[in-house]
């Protein structure tokens, strides 16, 4: 026999089972706003500071740097920058064999951020400028997606992306269909000369990013 504080219980279980994806992706959308906004930022602070001619030859140590400090600022959260990730196995309580060793080798999160002393969320940068129809640093990216898949924790991907050979849109295209479809994207730039427009992005690695 069911009783009434059975199945209310049953009930709460049940909604709990279908909230909670919509409440992580709420979670996932407000860090990758937050991505977003701080690598739109970086960008254009260091064509300020520096009076670069092409807003791509922004240097990923800066991005890193201006992040962290932002997602420290809005999340309050630890940031590390250029975390290896054999370090960050070894604070999530994994053992390191040779071949995970192998595996993960010198490759390193390029931000870090921690809830107490436990790693809970990965970012990786890139700048998307080149001629291949994929981003690079694919390698550090497998090692990301490994956590994401295997940890309890976020792995995300920020990425400037550039329109060269490729145009802008069918680049951000490309990218949303092979991070899964769940990509927040930034508002369009104008270049320091006005010629061509960029944005930044940043999407959630894990069980929703597809092969190309």
């Amino acid at each position: 026999m069911v009783t009434g504080h059975s199945h209310r219980l049953a009930t709460v279980l049940v909604l709990e089972e279908w909230i909670t994806p919509f409440y992580k992706r709420d979670i996932a959308v407000q860090f990758e706003r937050a991505v977003v906004e701080a690598g739109t930022e970086a960008v254009l602070r260091y064509r300020a500071m520096a009076g670069n001619h092409l807003d791509n030859e922004t240097p990923k140590s800066f991005l890193r740097s201006v992040i962290a400090e932002r997602l420290f600022e809005h999340l309050g959260s630890h940031a590390r920058v250029d975390r290896l990730f054999t370090a960050i196995a070894l604070e999530l309580g994994t053992p390191l064999d040779k071949e995970l060793i192998g595996f993960l080798g010198g490759h390193h999160a390029d931000v870090a951020l921690y809830d107490g002393d436990r790693p809970s969320t990965l970012l990786q940068l890139d700048i998307f400028d080149s001629a291949s129809h994929l981003p690079p640093g694919s390698a550090a990216l497998d090692r990301a997606d490994f956590f994401a898949r295997t940890q309890k924790l976020h792995a995300s991907v920020g990425i400037m992306i550039c329109p060269f050979v490729v145009p802008l849109e069918a680049r951000i295209e490309r990218l949303h269909d092979l991070l899964g479809g769940n990509m927040y994207v930034g508002e369009r730039q104008a270049s320091q000369d006005g010629t061509w427009q960029w944005c930044f992005a940043c999407a959630s690695l894990g069980t929703a990013r597809r092969a190309p």
